[in-house]
């Protein structure tokens, strides 16, 4: 009698319980399938790990509804105003752009870390180590911006001064700091695809420092640049859609970084116009460290390196740090 009682229990809580699954797997579905996402993403080294994604789209092989623009790198503005404005609805941006949008609006939420990195130090001369910069002058791009406050963070762990021990002079962009550099001497800390593209018609130039090599060395903190985010209300209306994006997002950064498919991965890139050729294409892949970081572990490491920024400049990410309302895990 008591086996039929709990038989007859165990049917019940299966009547009771299967149509509410049943009913959230299909708006889950439904979501995903009918959501357009609209995504902005830069040229350059940050966008270049939707470029698989956008190619699957456009082919009608994914499962989401996407789509996807490439901004130019100096319409930076117009692609944080199109995210805010729910134009865009999910953005790639630099880390301390998206902090202070969330510290602004609170309309923003970081979804995910998708680069470690994009700079290096380049010159003609070998230097054996950060020290020995002092009394050279550094050319570079991204003044109030994390690349300012990564030099700094790198060179006064090493014992300089920016400003007193190292001359820092700053352009609009990298093909105007290799052109400083070569008119002035000194050396170059520019990002991708301009130090590639520096190199491969400057010859006598090499890199003499990788920056996240040289982050590593003096910071557990993870060198993050970049970022994916989303707009706050349509994650809120479109939680299955978003999440669905996240998982074929990291598959298209996968086939854009493995060895196995870099040869086609660069190619994306210059369809899209995102890089110039594929020879720069390829070495270029190879040296901005694209990732995709979700959930808990992107929380920490991106709490870790707006900690650095903020001590660094708080006005870098308007003033405070973004409380946990920011993070999407």
């Amino acid at each position: 009698m008591k086996k039929i009682k709990s038989l007859l229990l165990l049917v019940l809580c299966l009547t009771l319980i299967l149509p509410a699954t049943l009913t959230s797997c299909s708006n889950d579905e439904k979501d995903i399938a009918e959501t357009e996402i609209k995504i902005g993403v830069l040229k350059g080294a940050t966008g270049i790990g939707a470029a698989k994604l956008k190619k699957d789209s456009d082919d009608k092989v994914t499962t989401g509804n996407y789509n996807i623009s490439f901004y130019e790198t100096a319409n930076v503005k117009n692609l944080t105003a199109d995210i805010l404005n729910g134009t865009v609805n999910i953005a790639a941006l630099p880390i301390n752009t998206a902090a202070a949008l969330f510290n602004e609006s609170g309309k923003v939420q970081v979804i995910a870390a998708n680069a470690l990195g994009v700079l290096s130090i380049i010159g003609k001369d070998t230097v054996a180590s950060v020290a020995d910069l002092q009394n050279k002058t550094i050319h570079t791009t991204g003044q109030s911006a994390t690349p300012e406050y990564i030099l700094n963070y790198i060179l006064t762990n090493n014992g300089l001064i920016p400003g007193t021990d190292v001359t820092v002079k700053y352009y609009a962009d990298g093909t105007a700091a290799a052109a400083g550099m070569l008119a002035e001497g000194g050396v170059a800390m520019l990002p991708e695809p301009a130090t590639t593209a520096t190199l491969a018609k400057n010859p006598d130039l090499k890199i003499i420092f990788d920056v996240t090599s040289e982050w590593n060395k003096i910071s557990e903190t993870k060198l993050i640049q970049g970022c994916l985010v989303v707009n706050t209300e349509f994650a809120k209306n479109h939680g299955a859609a978003v999440d669905n994006f996240l998982k074929e997002y990291k598959n298209s950064i996968t086939f854009m970084t493995s060895p196995e498919t870099v040869a086609e991965a660069a190619n994306l890139t210059v369809t899209y116009g995102l890089l110039p050729n594929a020879k720069i294409a390829t070495e270029s892949i190879i040296r901005s460290n694209i990732v995709c970081i979700i959930g808990k572990e992107m929380q920490n490491d991106v709490s870790a390196m707006l900690t650095v920024l903020f001590n660094a400049n708080p006005d870098s990410i308007k003033g405070k740090l973004p409380e946990k309302d920011f993070y999407y895990v």
